[in-house]
């Protein structure tokens, strides 16, 4: 390259002789840190003292003193070295971030963690409340309807017996039993032999009560009719009516006594002409 093609240094004489000896002084500092002592270190620093000397006292021009700006960057450009180039510049501003990459894949799942712990033990059971107060008497609800009346049944479920001795060679008996029917009894007392008692059923007589308003039998009864010499039979009913009917007795010969208490139709049972009545005194109620 000829001299007028060369880049001119900027620097004088004396800047360059003390650039190069400030440079030489730096390599033989980090040659001493290390520990390494040699002739190069010597053959180094008579160079670097020559160089700078010859320089200086040639009467050499700096190249690098008052070389324009423009020619050091075409210089550069084009692919020389700029000896002569300046301190380096500030730092720039940071730019912006970029844009956030992509999210990773997932990783595998982690093992599963231990199993819970046992149930832990009931607590204790807590004090039992105070009993509330009774709360209000609700109204009273309406009275339902009257059921229907049942049906009237056939007989009553009463039972009874009556005995009477009126002398020592006879004796009557009265026997109501639970079907609701009436007996009439005699048995003849004379003789070695004992007779057995003799029935008969006077409940076949008309107007026998069997249910209704005459209600039904209840209690039976046997005594002796002074006046007709007969033997007379009573019963009682459920509704507080009182019957009666009138039997004879009848020797029979040789056999045993017996009852001659009529037909059915001729010998009816007669309701008595008044009525029991609650509180009565020689009185009663007056069958209408």
């Amino acid at each position: 390259m000829s001299p007028e093609n060369r880049t001119r240094s900027l620097l004088g004489p004396l800047a360059r002789d003390r650039f190069k000896k400030a440079g030489m002084v730096a390599s033989l500092a980090l040659v001493l840190a290390a520990s390494v002592a040699a002739p190069a270190t010597a053959a180094a620093r008579s160079v670097g003292d020559h160089t700078a000397r010859a320089s200086h006292y040639t009467g050499g021009k700096d190249k690098c003193k008052k070389q324009p700006s423009k020619h050091r960057a075409a210089s550069t450009a084009q692919g020389g070295k700029d000896k002569c180039q300046g301190p380096t510049g500030p730092t720039g501003p940071t730019g912006p971030t970029g844009p956030t990459g992509p999210t990773g894949a997932t990783g595998p799942t982690g093992p599963a963690g231990p199993a819970d712990g046992a149930t832990g033990p009931t607590g204790p059971t807590g004090p039992t409340g105070a009993t509330g107060a009774t709360g209000a008497t609700g109204p009273t609800g309406n009275t339902g309807a009257t059921g229907a009346t049942g049906a009237t049944g056939a007989l009553g479920p009463c039972s009874e017996v009556d005995t009477y001795h009126p002398q020592g060679n006879v004796e009557y008996q009265a026997a109501l039993t639970a079907d609701g029917r009436f007996y009439a009894g005699i048995r003849d007392l004379t003789g070695s032999n004992a007779n057995p008692m003799l029935w008969t059923d006077l409940s076949t007589h008309d107007d026998y009560p069997a249910g209704g308003a005459a209600g039904v039998p209840c209690g039976a009864s046997v005594g002796e009719h002074q006046a007709s010499g007969g033997i007379q039979f009573g019963l009682v009913t459920t509704t507080g009516r009182v019957y009666e009917l009138t039997c004879q007795f009848d020797n029979n010969g040789p056999d045993p006594a017996i009852l001659q208490c009529g037909t059915d139709a001729g010998n009816p049972w007669v309701e008595m002409n008044m009525r029991p009545a609650p509180n009565a005194v020689n009185g009663g109620t007056i069958v209408p």
